[in-house]
């Protein structure tokens, strides 16, 4: 499963899965930053790290990324 949502209807994605057709913020790990994603199309869209929570509990830290619009 490379993308679900938490419990306040953010988009959780995993694997480097990156949308391209959705325009709202969504979560990401480290990695697909750290392997240019910001570069394509993209920018961070809250600098402090996002913590979702699913079925009320925490899951792994990340960062909320956005697509630039045009």
């Amino acid at each position: 499963m490379y993308k679900r949502f938490d419990d306040s209807g953010t988009l959780l994605v995993d694997n480097s899965y990156i949308p391209n057709d959705y325009d709202l913020p969504f979560a990401v790990s480290t990695n697909p930053i750290l392997n240019g994603v910001l570069e394509c199309g993209f920018k961070i869209a809250k600098l402090t790290q996002y913590i979702p929570y699913i079925g009320g509990k925490s899951k792994f830290k990340r960062m909320l990324i956005q697509k630039v619009s045009s």
